[in-house]
């Protein structure tokens, strides 16, 4: 049964709508694992954690305002469910970072292929939405993560241990 509200909204931009969300609570779960994973007593680099965890609520915070959109445009929410994390276990915060900065411009991509084809279907309002409401984030968080590599990539090539370059970081920059 088709709602009141639904119009130019078409059928493949409504489920890419609901895989985005899918992503979104993905990255969330995920970023909350990294998270908890700096937050152990045998790692204890609390600033990381701080930072993961802030990702995290941002994901979740994201995947929310998707389903008020879905909700908003007239399209049905089909939620999916999240897999756990593809890793576990860290060997440190370069390789979180790393990892991190991959993933989020994979996310980047999935939002860029939802507004090209909302574009191809000739919705300029989900188009304006995407830009307005995640891609400028998006690519911020690809800069700080990017800038953050590099840094502490730096960091520890100049120390032999790596762990000493590893703390700084974790209290001077995050």
């Amino acid at each position: 049964m088709q709602t009141a509200v639904k119009q130019n909204y078409h059928a493949e931009t409504e489920a890419d709508i609901n895989k985005l969300i899918n992503l979104k609570l993905n990255a969330s779960y995920t970023y909350l694992a990294l998270g908890m994973y700096f937050d152990r007593d045998d790692v204890a680099l609390p600033h990381f954690s701080c930072f993961f965890l802030e990702r995290s609520m941002k994901e979740r915070e994201q995947a929310e305002k998707l389903l008020e959109y879905q909700n908003t445009r007239g399209g049905r929410i089909l939620l999916q469910t999240i897999s756990k994390p593809s890793k576990e276990d860290w060997s440190g915060g370069l390789a979180a970072l790393t990892f991190s900065l991959e993933y989020q411009k994979s996310l980047n991509t999935r939002i860029l292929e939802v507004h090209h084809r909302a574009n191809g279907h000739n919705d300029p309002h989900l188009c304006d939405y995407l830009e307005r409401e995640f891609l400028v984030d998006s690519h911020d968080t690809i800069k700080k993560l990017g800038d953050y590599v590099g840094s502490l990539t730096r960091l520890a090539a100049s120390d032999p241990h790596g762990s000493m370059g590893e703390y700084l970081f974790d209290r001077h920059t995050l």
